[in-house]
Protein backbone atom coordinates (compact mmCIF):
# COMPACT_ATOMS: atom_id res chain seq x y z
CA UNK A 1 0.00 0.00 0.00
CA UNK A 2 1.27 3.47 -0.90
CA UNK A 3 1.65 5.64 2.22
CA UNK A 4 1.94 8.97 0.39
CA UNK A 5 -0.36 11.66 1.79
CA UNK A 6 -1.42 12.28 -1.81
CA UNK A 7 -2.12 8.72 -2.90
CA UNK A 8 -5.67 8.18 -4.13
CA UNK A 9 -6.80 11.71 -3.21
CA UNK A 10 -8.60 14.15 -5.51
CA UNK A 11 -6.91 17.36 -6.64
CA UNK A 12 -8.26 20.32 -8.61
CA UNK A 13 -6.29 23.13 -10.29
CA UNK A 14 -7.14 26.53 -11.73
CA UNK A 15 -4.80 28.96 -13.45
CA UNK A 16 -3.20 29.96 -16.74
CA UNK A 17 -1.16 28.26 -19.47
CA UNK A 18 1.60 27.09 -17.13
CA UNK A 19 -1.03 25.34 -15.04
CA UNK A 20 -2.98 23.99 -18.03
CA UNK A 21 0.17 22.87 -19.81
CA UNK A 22 0.73 24.85 -23.00
CA UNK A 23 3.59 22.57 -24.07
CA UNK A 24 2.49 19.43 -22.22
CA UNK A 25 -1.25 19.02 -21.76
CA UNK A 26 -2.21 18.93 -18.10
CA UNK A 27 1.11 20.39 -16.99
CA UNK A 28 2.62 19.69 -13.61
CA UNK A 29 -0.76 18.73 -12.16
CA UNK A 30 -1.19 15.84 -14.54
CA UNK A 31 2.30 14.49 -13.79
CA UNK A 32 1.81 14.71 -10.01
CA UNK A 33 -1.64 13.14 -10.20
CA UNK A 34 -0.36 10.23 -12.29
CA UNK A 35 2.54 9.66 -9.91
CA UNK A 36 0.19 9.41 -6.94
CA UNK A 37 -2.87 7.72 -8.46
CA UNK A 38 -4.91 10.86 -7.78
CA UNK A 39 -8.23 11.87 -9.26
CA UNK A 40 -7.44 14.99 -11.24
CA UNK A 41 -9.32 18.05 -12.46
CA UNK A 42 -7.77 21.06 -14.18
CA UNK A 43 -9.93 24.03 -15.21
CA UNK A 44 -6.95 26.26 -16.06
CA UNK A 45 -6.92 27.91 -19.50
CA UNK A 46 -4.01 29.50 -21.32
CA UNK A 47 -4.00 33.29 -21.19
CA UNK A 48 -5.93 33.31 -17.93
CA UNK A 49 -5.72 36.21 -15.52
CA UNK A 50 -6.48 36.40 -11.83
CA UNK A 51 -8.46 39.59 -12.43
CA UNK A 52 -11.78 39.73 -14.27
CA UNK A 53 -12.75 41.85 -17.26
CA UNK A 54 -9.48 41.33 -19.14
CA UNK A 55 -9.66 40.72 -22.87
CA UNK A 56 -7.56 39.73 -25.85
CA UNK A 57 -6.84 42.32 -28.52
CA UNK A 58 -9.69 40.97 -30.64
CA UNK A 59 -12.19 41.49 -27.80
CA UNK A 60 -12.46 37.90 -26.62
CA UNK A 61 -12.62 37.51 -22.83
CA UNK A 62 -9.75 35.77 -21.11
CA UNK A 63 -10.16 33.03 -18.52
CA UNK A 64 -10.86 34.91 -15.28
CA UNK A 65 -9.54 32.76 -12.45
CA UNK A 66 -11.26 34.75 -9.71
CA UNK A 67 -14.66 34.08 -11.30
CA UNK A 68 -14.16 30.38 -11.99
CA UNK A 69 -13.43 29.04 -8.51
CA UNK A 70 -16.94 27.58 -8.58
CA UNK A 71 -15.90 25.37 -11.52
CA UNK A 72 -13.39 23.58 -9.28
CA UNK A 73 -14.88 20.37 -7.87
CA UNK A 74 -15.93 21.08 -4.28
CA UNK A 75 -15.29 17.49 -3.21
CA UNK A 76 -11.57 17.71 -4.01
CA UNK A 77 -9.10 17.03 -1.21
CA UNK A 78 -6.64 19.58 -2.63
CA UNK A 79 -7.46 22.88 -4.37
CA UNK A 80 -4.52 24.64 -6.01
CA UNK A 81 -4.50 27.96 -7.84
CA UNK A 82 -1.82 29.62 -9.93
CA UNK A 83 -1.80 32.82 -11.94
CA UNK A 84 -0.74 36.44 -12.03
CA UNK A 85 2.01 36.56 -14.61
CA UNK A 86 -0.47 37.43 -17.37
CA UNK A 87 -1.97 40.18 -15.22
CA UNK A 88 1.54 41.55 -14.65
CA UNK A 89 2.42 41.27 -18.33
CA UNK A 90 -0.70 43.16 -19.40
CA UNK A 91 0.01 45.86 -16.82
CA UNK A 92 3.63 46.13 -17.94
CA UNK A 93 2.40 46.67 -21.48
CA UNK A 94 0.18 49.54 -20.44
CA UNK A 95 -3.06 47.57 -20.35
CA UNK A 96 -5.46 46.33 -17.70
CA UNK A 97 -5.79 45.21 -14.97
CA UNK A 98 -4.71 47.83 -12.47
CA UNK A 99 -2.80 46.50 -9.49
CA UNK A 100 -5.26 47.88 -6.93
CA UNK A 101 -4.73 47.76 -3.19
CA UNK A 102 -5.12 45.08 -0.55
CA UNK A 103 -8.23 45.74 1.53
CA UNK A 104 -8.37 46.39 5.24
CA UNK A 105 -9.99 43.69 7.30
CA UNK A 106 -11.99 40.78 5.88
CA UNK A 107 -15.42 42.22 5.16
CA UNK A 108 -14.64 44.85 2.55
CA UNK A 109 -16.26 44.82 -0.87
CA UNK A 110 -13.63 43.53 -3.29
CA UNK A 111 -13.15 44.89 -6.79
CA UNK A 112 -12.22 41.81 -8.81
CA UNK A 113 -11.29 43.88 -11.87
CA UNK A 114 -8.10 44.89 -10.05
CA UNK A 115 -5.40 42.34 -9.34
CA UNK A 116 -5.37 42.83 -5.58
CA UNK A 117 -9.16 42.74 -5.29
CA UNK A 118 -9.41 39.70 -7.53
CA UNK A 119 -6.67 37.88 -5.65
CA UNK A 120 -8.38 38.48 -2.32
CA UNK A 121 -11.72 37.42 -3.80
CA UNK A 122 -10.12 34.26 -5.15
CA UNK A 123 -8.63 33.35 -1.77
CA UNK A 124 -11.85 34.13 0.07
CA UNK A 125 -13.78 31.85 -2.28
CA UNK A 126 -11.22 29.10 -1.83
CA UNK A 127 -11.48 29.30 1.96
CA UNK A 128 -15.27 29.05 1.80
CA UNK A 129 -15.58 26.41 -0.93
CA UNK A 130 -12.77 24.20 0.35
CA UNK A 131 -12.93 24.74 4.10
CA UNK A 132 -11.42 21.79 5.88
CA UNK A 133 -9.51 20.81 2.72
CA UNK A 134 -5.93 21.43 1.57
CA UNK A 135 -5.37 24.51 -0.55
CA UNK A 136 -2.60 26.78 -1.78
CA UNK A 137 -1.23 29.17 -4.39
CA UNK A 138 1.78 28.66 -6.67
CA UNK A 139 3.92 31.62 -7.81
CA UNK A 140 5.65 30.71 -11.08
CA UNK A 141 9.20 31.46 -12.26
CA UNK A 142 10.28 34.95 -13.34
CA UNK A 143 9.08 35.98 -16.79
CA UNK A 144 8.25 39.66 -16.55
CA UNK A 145 9.48 42.52 -14.38
CA UNK A 146 6.20 43.09 -12.56
CA UNK A 147 6.00 39.47 -11.42
CA UNK A 148 9.44 39.07 -9.91
CA UNK A 149 10.93 38.73 -6.44
CA UNK A 150 13.77 40.99 -7.60
CA UNK A 151 11.63 43.95 -8.63
CA UNK A 152 11.49 46.62 -5.94
CA UNK A 153 8.76 48.83 -7.39
CA UNK A 154 5.43 49.32 -5.65
CA UNK A 155 3.63 47.93 -8.72
CA UNK A 156 4.83 44.38 -8.04
CA UNK A 157 2.14 41.77 -8.72
CA UNK A 158 4.26 38.96 -7.26
CA UNK A 159 4.63 40.78 -3.94
CA UNK A 160 0.92 41.63 -3.87
CA UNK A 161 0.09 37.94 -4.38
CA UNK A 162 2.42 36.98 -1.54
CA UNK A 163 0.97 39.58 0.83
CA UNK A 164 -2.59 38.50 -0.01
CA UNK A 165 -1.73 34.90 0.82
CA UNK A 166 -0.15 36.00 4.09
CA UNK A 167 -3.24 38.06 4.96
CA UNK A 168 -5.69 35.23 4.26
CA UNK A 169 -3.54 32.40 5.59
CA UNK A 170 -3.33 30.51 2.30
CA UNK A 171 -0.04 28.63 1.71
CA UNK A 172 2.25 30.19 -0.90
CA UNK A 173 4.72 28.10 -2.92
CA UNK A 174 7.45 30.39 -4.22
CA UNK A 175 8.83 28.98 -7.47
CA UNK A 176 9.75 32.56 -8.42
CA UNK A 177 12.89 32.16 -6.32
CA UNK A 178 13.54 28.42 -6.72
CA UNK A 179 13.17 27.90 -10.49
CA UNK A 180 15.58 29.49 -13.00
CA UNK A 181 14.37 32.68 -14.74
CA UNK A 182 14.42 31.08 -18.19
CA UNK A 183 12.99 34.11 -20.00
CA UNK A 184 16.04 36.15 -19.06
CA UNK A 185 18.53 33.67 -20.54
CA UNK A 186 19.39 35.10 -23.96
CA UNK A 187 21.90 34.09 -26.62
CA UNK A 188 23.42 37.55 -26.40
CA UNK A 189 23.82 37.30 -22.64
CA UNK A 190 25.17 33.77 -22.26
CA UNK A 191 24.79 31.07 -24.93
CA UNK A 192 25.19 28.28 -22.37
CA UNK A 193 22.35 29.61 -20.22
CA UNK A 194 20.30 30.07 -23.35
CA UNK A 195 20.76 26.37 -24.04
CA UNK A 196 19.09 25.69 -20.67
CA UNK A 197 16.14 27.82 -21.73
CA UNK A 198 15.94 25.93 -25.03
CA UNK A 199 16.03 22.56 -23.29
CA UNK A 200 13.32 23.17 -20.69
CA UNK A 201 10.76 25.57 -22.18
CA UNK A 202 8.40 25.31 -25.14
CA UNK A 203 10.40 26.09 -28.29
CA UNK A 204 12.72 28.05 -26.02
CA UNK A 205 10.10 30.72 -25.24
CA UNK A 206 11.31 31.07 -21.65
CA UNK A 207 7.72 31.12 -20.37
CA UNK A 208 6.15 27.70 -20.75
CA UNK A 209 7.92 24.64 -19.35
CA UNK A 210 7.94 21.63 -21.64
CA UNK A 211 7.57 18.15 -20.17
CA UNK A 212 11.25 18.02 -19.25
CA UNK A 213 10.98 21.45 -17.62
CA UNK A 214 7.98 20.43 -15.54
CA UNK A 215 9.66 17.25 -14.39
CA UNK A 216 13.02 18.82 -13.56
CA UNK A 217 12.02 22.16 -12.07
CA UNK A 218 8.32 22.10 -11.10
CA UNK A 219 6.90 18.72 -10.15
CA UNK A 220 9.18 17.60 -7.32
CA UNK A 221 8.92 20.99 -5.60
CA UNK A 222 5.13 21.13 -5.92
CA UNK A 223 4.65 17.53 -4.85
CA UNK A 224 6.80 17.98 -1.75
CA UNK A 225 4.87 21.14 -0.87
CA UNK A 226 1.49 19.45 -1.32
CA UNK A 227 2.51 16.87 1.25
CA UNK A 228 3.00 19.63 3.83
CA UNK A 229 -0.46 21.18 3.44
Amino acid sequence: MNNSRLYGKKITFNGDSICSGAAFAGGYGRIIAERNNMQYQNVAIGGGTVAAETYYDDGRPRHWICRTIDKMDADADFAIIEGGVNDASLFGGGGNPALGTISKGYGAELDDTTFAGAFESMLKQLLIRFHGKKMGYIAVHKMTRHFSSEYKGEDNFYLTAKLCCEKWGVPFLDLNITVPPFAYFTPEGDPELYAVRQAYTNNGDGWHPNEAGYRKYYCDKIEAWLKTL
